[in-house]
Parts: structure tokens; sequence; C-alpha cells
């Protein structure tokens, strides 16, 4: 990677202000991960020991085949896994070639575990895509009635789950958070 991969890399969100010495680091230990069309990046459950950076391409995100994001370039993705020690929580296969970053969990912990900004730009992440899974829980009704009609309940509750899961919320959590939505 060359001083624009540096300058690009400047204006991902969680590496924004890391010094340039871990920034530097970063892009000489991380191996470059590339991905054709189609391809799958990591399968949901599977254990977890890397994050990775989008450089360039797409990446679509999903549950039992259900979409749930996608995610291009500067974005990031896998951090659930590093942070949490967790299996992942969904599938991630490129929609376009890719080229990604790859930050391994000991670079993550050696490197980025170091700096406070960096670990609270992945926390803003993690709370706003959890805010987003929440906001889906609102439309949940017409969706679970669209559903029914359809015979596809199932695959509603397999996505509920998910999304129960991204946010981080136990079963009860997300019983109150349902409450909520529906306005008590």
């Amino acid at each position: 990677m060359d001083m624009t991969s540096l300058e690009f890399l400047r204006e991902v969100d969680f590496l924004k202000n890391v010094s340039i010495d871990i920034l530097e680091s970063l892009v000489s230990k991380c191996p470059l991960k590339e991905l054709k069309k189609g391809e799958v990046l990591f399968k949901d459950e599977e254990e977890g020991g890397s994050m990775y950076v989008i450089l360039s391409g797409e990446l679509l995100v999903s549950k039992n085949g259900v979409e749930i994001a996608r995610r291009g370039k500067g974005d990031y993705l896998g951090e659930m896994s590093l942070v949490g020690s967790t299996p992942r929580s969904a599938t991630v296969a490129s929609t376009l070639p890719a080229l990604l970053l790859e930050i391994t969990q000991e670079l993550f912990t050696e490197q980025l575990s170091k700096s406070p900004d960096a670990l609270l730009a992945i926390m803003r992440t993690l709370s706003d895509r959890a805010r987003d899974n929440l906001k889906i829980f609102k439309t949940q009704d017409s969706v679970r009635d669209r559903s029914v009609k359809a015979g596809s309940q199932g695959k509603l509750e397999e996505h509920v789950k998910y999304l129960m899961q991204e946010a981080g919320l136990t079963s009860r959590e997300a019983d109150v958070a349902r409450l909520i939505c529906d306005g008590l």
C-alpha cells in the first residue's frame, strides 16, 4: 500500500485519530484480501479472527438468505467477532470484485486496543448499526402481517433473531424494544 492508501485509511472513522505510526504499522502488517464477485468472505456462525476494511467493491451482509445491509468502500465489518470474541453473526459475500484490508485479532489487540479513539469509533458504529436494526422492529408488524400471508413467518422470525443478536440484545431486552417501538 502506498501513501494514497494511508490517506484513504485516515478517512475510515476508527482510524482517523490513530497515530501515523500505528497506521503505517497496520498498512505494513495487514494482508490484503481480494474477493471475486459472489465470493463469500465469511459465513454466519463461523469463528472470526479478523475484521476487514473495504478498500474497493461492495459486500452484502445477509442472515439466512435475507439481506441485512450492503457495505462499500471505507466501511468495515467483522469487528463484532473481535470486540465480543463471538462467532460471526451473518454471512458476507461480495456483490462486486472487492479488495479488503484484513486486521487480525492479534494486530487489533497489539495496535488498536491502545487507541481509545479507535475503540470509541468502533463502539459508535456498533451502536449505530444496533439502532438501525431496532428501527426495523418498528415496521415488523406490517412486515409480519405480509409475511404470515405469504407463509414465510419462519424467515421473518429468523430475521428478527438476527437483528436482536446484531443489536446485542437479550430476548428480554428485545421484547422491551418491541414494546417501545409498538408504543407500549
